[in-house]
């Protein structure tokens, strides 16, 4: 099966089921099990797809998408503000949860928003929040356009990344077995660099900082 043959398959199954797909992707990637549901690579696909497609349309993706990463961070922060810290403790993110405070407490709307959309920090934000009891309404509003800004930024650029199509069409059928080294090659690269970056975030978290 050659790319463009999976590219068609996914198309059928975005034709498909692609809103509970995308809500779910989008959903569970905020949550600590989001290491194991490539959201942001849904969201991309399907804005590809959407790229001349009049079965995948464009405007729902990003509703849907901004719908499922909302209610995620809608939930952290209700399980934060029910469970207190026991889930930072649970999984052992003390470092993560005292960032997530700092931020909470030293920085405006702007870097709280921006910190809600970096792949890091998001859940720890908002369970944190509801553990502070956070007013309510900032936050909701705060999530509501990370959410909205995040989505909207990964369908629209797999949108414009379409217009690529016909060229990665000639591409593919000339390279053959290549594109699939390559596609092979950068999913590695992409994979080590979030390591790194994880490792390094945890590295520069403070040692002493209380809860």
């Amino acid at each position: 099966m050659d790319l463009l043959s999976l590219l068609d398959k996914f198309a059928l199954l975005f034709e498909q089921w692609g809103y509970p797909i995308i809500f779910l992707g989008s959903l569970i990637e905020i949550t600590p099990l989001g290491w194991a549901v490539p959201g942001g690579a849904i969201l991309l696909i399907a804005g590809y797809l959407s790229n001349g497609n009049p079965n995948i349309p464009l405007i729902p993706i990003i509703i849907w998408g901004t719908l499922g990463t909302w209610v995620a961070f809608m939930l952290a922060y209700i399980l934060g503000s029910k469970t207190g810290m026991w889930l930072v403790n649970k999984l052992q993110q003390q470092k993560s949860a005292a960032f997530a405070k700092r931020v909470l407490k030293n920085n405006g709307p702007a870097i709280l928003t921006t910190s809600m959309m970096a792949n890091l920090t998001r859940f720890w934000i908002s369970y944190v929040a509801g553990v502070e009891k956070y007013n309510l309404l900032k936050f909701n509003l705060y999530a509501f356009f990370a959410s909205l800004s995040w989505v909207s930024m990964v369908v629209l650029l797999g949108y414009f990344a379409g217009y690529e199509k016909e060229n990665l069409r000639k591409l593919t059928s000339s390279i053959g077995i290549v594109a699939w080294i390559l596609l092979a090659v950068a999913i590695f690269v992409i994979y080590k660099s979030i390591k790194k970056e994880y490792k390094n975030f945890k590295q520069d978290e403070p040692q002493t900082e209380k809860i």
